[in-house]
């Protein structure tokens, strides 16, 4: 006899929501608010001095600014939606929304990535047929090295802010700060010899763009994976689904773990879970048993798990 039951659903639903999650979202609205105003200023300052001061890199390195505007807005729109409680609409809640935003957002930086480097490339062929390249100001100079320094800045702040409401999102997005500055580096490299040194260094500007290119490519790389794969219900890592198994083993009355199956939704992880049991239990039983291993779960992984139980004897 196997007998279904899925207990209190409703309610381990909403209780496995931090009731934190408004202020964790406001905390990182009002983080990314910050963060997209002076990127938005960056970009306009990069871009701008990139195109009429004949800097490649720099115009690159605009674009990489322009990336981050895009990640902040869609962080503003996408991760207040993720955080939403479930409702009738959405049963499982909101999660996905962060992971969509997350793959369009690395597919849109794939592509931009690709063009510099297409455009570097027809740069660096001309200087090797013996075109002279334009020489960039010298204000372009001034601008990368003030978007350094407000890069690092933003680095640090994002990232104590996000480990403080452990959102991996906004880390992540400070890693971009922390790409960003380093791939402003690249940039002043490149702006600074082919500034300073005279016609042959000037090879220098679109090679400093090809790097920003892989600046922007690897990371974007990096996150279309895991969010492809989240969109496509991939399970959890071999260690989680293995502690997981640990934890059920380890209440006295389950006999037996027959199945379990994962999932990954934004914030949250779902197991369901198949065990046997002695078929004499009665309901009230299994039910102490499942809340058992309830609370082990929010002990041992996060308060974002939902597990949902059949028993078998």
């Amino acid at each position: 006899m196997s007998h279904h039951h899925h207990h209190h659903h409703a309610d381990s639903l909403l209780r496995s929501i931090p009731d934190e999650g408004s202020s964790q979202a406001s905390a990182i609205r009002r983080v990314v608010r910050i963060g997209c105003i002076i990127n938005f200023i960056l970009m306009g300052l990069k871009l701008g001095a990139g195109y009429f001061g004949h800097s490649e890199a720099l115009f690159a390195d605009g674009f990489h600014s322009l990336n981050d505007v895009a990640a902040d807005i869609i962080m503003l729109i996408f991760v207040g939606i993720s955080y939403r409680k479930p409702d009738r609409r959405f049963n499982y809640g909101y999660g996905k929304f962060e992971t969509f935003s997350s793959f369009l957002m690395s597919s849109l930086l794939i592509v931009i990535s690709v063009l510099i480097a297409i455009e570097a490339g027809e740069s660096i062929l001309a200087y090797f047929k013996g075109e002279e390249l334009d020489q960039p100001d010298f204000w372009t100079f001034v601008v990368v090295l003030f978007a350094i320094f407000c890069k690092e800045g933003l680095y640090r702040f994002y990232s104590a802010v996000g480990r403080r409401v452990e959102s991996k999102a906004l880390v992540a997005n400070a890693w971009h700060h922390r790409s960003d500055a380093l791939a402003s580096v690249a940039t002043l490299i490149g702006v600074s010899c082919a500034h300073f040194f005279g016609p042959a260094f000037r090879i220098f500007d679109p090679i400093a763009s090809l790097v920003i290119a892989g600046f922007i490519f690897i990371p974007a790389l990096r996150l279309f994976i895991p969010s492809f794969a989240e969109l496509m219900e991939h399970s959890l890592p071999e260690d989680v689904v293995e502690k997981a198994r640990g934890l059920i083993a380890a209440s006295p009355e389950v006999k037996e773990v027959v199945a379990i199956r994962s999932r990954r939704n934004g914030h949250f992880l779902y197991f369901d879970i198949a065990i046997k049991v002695d078929p004499n239990l009665s309901l009230s039983q299994c039910q102490k048993i499942s809340k058992e291993i309830e609370d082990a779960f929010h002990r041992d992984f996060c308060a974002h798990v939902t597990l949902s139980f059949r028993f078998f004897s």
